[in-house]
């Protein structure tokens, strides 16, 4: 019941039913809690679609070598393929690998290649500041200060840690959306 719950029910019921259980003398209480914050089932997700990802490396590297530099539509277009068909796997070999063709994005599609990271690593909020804190220090993929690759970054990590809000987590984007400046981009 705990997984149903944790899947289909909004944030502030299941908070209201982690209070009880914290209030309960609940023999499986700490299970429980693990369950409905939504930490096993991100572990066995991750675990199951990492194994089973059968994406066609092939065929994403084919589209990149096909639109060839200069378009950045079918740019966009193929970064966001690669996103889709590595959703929730923590597969970004291809972003890792076209580093530098990545890199050549601008303004928006810089702020677009940055947040497919947080569709790949959705629900892997153990390790998403490891994977976005080059973004998040206003560098881009290939180094340069971005605020398009910032921005991108926060969205990331709002995708990762999508529907499972923690006090921690608003206060990093609160910090982040003052300590911007006055740059309307973040």
């Amino acid at each position: 019941m705990a997984f149903d719950i944790q899947e289909t029910e909004d944030q502030p019921f299941i908070g209201a039913i982690r209070n009880r259980l914290e209030q309960s003398d609940c023999a499986k209480g700490a299970e429980l809690d693990s369950i409905l914050k939504g930490e096993l089932h991100d572990k066995l997700s991750l675990q199951f679609l990492k194994k089973n990802n059968h994406t066609d490396m092939v065929l994403i590297e084919n589209l990149k070598k096909a639109i060839g530099e200069k378009n950045s539509i079918t740019h966009g277009a193929c970064v966001w393929a690669n996103g889709i068909m590595n959703a929730c796997t923590t597969n970004d070999v291809f972003l890792r690998d076209n580093i530098n063709w990545v890199a050549k994005a601008t303004n928006w599609g810089r702020f677009s290649a940055t947040a497919s990271l947080g569709m790949i690593h959705q629900g892997n909020k153990k390790e998403a500041l490891n994977v976005l804190q080059p973004y998040f220090r206003g560098g881009g993929p290939d180094g340069q200060s971005s605020p398009y690759s910032t921005a991108g970054a926060y969205y990331a990590y709002g995708l990762i840690h999508a529907n499972q809000a923690t006090p921690e987590l608003i206060t990093y984007f609160t910090d982040g959306f003052r300590n911007s400046g006055a740059n309307e981009t973040i």
